[in-house]
């Protein structure tokens, strides 16, 4: 993987090769023209035809193609995040071949793609910052079929994502049974720790550990476990009453959220204009991640 400059540098760039191709067809039609050989015509245009050739066929593998770009629920700043890139072949009779998608500075290769089919590659990517961002300025290029010229499209799809604040550890006057330290009893409501409770279909925003892998082997299909969460009281953060500057304190909020609510504490937050009650599910827990990271 290679790091590029984003944006397509232009609609087509001509490689070395194709210079000394280039090169070698002037050359041998002015031969042509001083000698007035038939022969050595023909040969000049059978070198006109193949590059013309090229420029038809390297023009028709990059029409119809479509690229999805896909994020996974949780992205911290300054953390590594997966970025998902699915190129689609929507053309019924030419496969697509060498195809590179540039995305954020990086530079995937997609050697073939079927008709009417699909291949996905991962890339890395990190976002200085929390807050809303976008992934745009997205471009692919080909060299098919000669390697004599790079042609680039630019891709006007763009991935909008809402990037946490980096979670950090810190100091709060939360008790240890308040954090699953004490008192606990074990409770039907679905948790991180305790029994098995049941096992049911993946959903997005399932965490990854939950995962029961034999299950997924023996059907196909990703399962998730639930198991018994360990009583705790519920516990509401409000970032204002922390120490330090805005980015600790959201950084601070953050990871008592994550730490206590993987313990099977209840967690609510509170701000200047939002409350939100105590729960345990994923979903409330990436709503308050998500206000935290557009926070004033």
């Amino acid at each position: 993987m290679k790091k590029k400059k984003q944006g397509a540098p232009s609609v087509i760039r001509i490689k070395k090769a194709g210079w000394i191709y280039i090169a070698l067809c002037i050359f041998m039609g002015v031969g042509a023209v001083n000698t007035a050989n038939n022969l050595v015509y023909i040969i000049v245009a059978l070198m006109l035809g193949f590059m013309a050739v090229s420029g038809f066929f390297g023009v028709a593998d990059m029409n119809r193609l479509r690229v999805e770009i896909s994020l996974p629920d949780e992205i911290y700043a300054g953390r590594v995040c997966p970025v998902n890139v699915r190129l689609v072949n929507e053309r019924r009779f030419l496969p697509a071949f060498l195809i590179r998608i540039h995305v954020r500075g990086q530079e995937l290769l997609f050697p073939f793609t079927d008709t009417g089919g699909e291949t996905v590659k991962f890339a890395e990517t990190v976002f200085g910052s929390r807050g809303r961002h976008s992934i745009g300025g997205m471009y692919v290029s080909t060299v098919f079929p000669f390697n004599f010229f790079v042609r680039y499209k630019d891709l006007s799809n763009s991935a909008d994502v809402i990037v946490f604040p980096a979670p950090v550890p810190c100091s709060s006057g939360f008790s240890d049974s308040k954090s699953g330290g004490q008192g606990e009893r074990e409770t039907d409501r679905k948790g991180f720790d305790s029994e098995l409770m049941s096992i049911r279909n993946y959903s997005a925003g399932d965490s990854m550990r939950m995962i029961h892998w034999k299950a997924t082997a023996r059907t196909g299909s990703l399962k998730v476990k639930e198991v018994a969460a360990l009583g705790a009281e519920p516990v509401i953060i409000d970032p204002d009453k922390f120490g330090g500057g805005t980015e600790q304190r959201l950084s601070c909020a953050v990871w008592l959220i994550n730490s206590l609510m993987d313990k099977g504490a209840p967690v609510g937050l509170k701000t200047a204009e939002k409350l939100y009650p105590p729960d345990v599910t994923t979903p409330h827990r990436l709503k308050m991640l998500r206000e935290l990271a557009l926070y004033d």
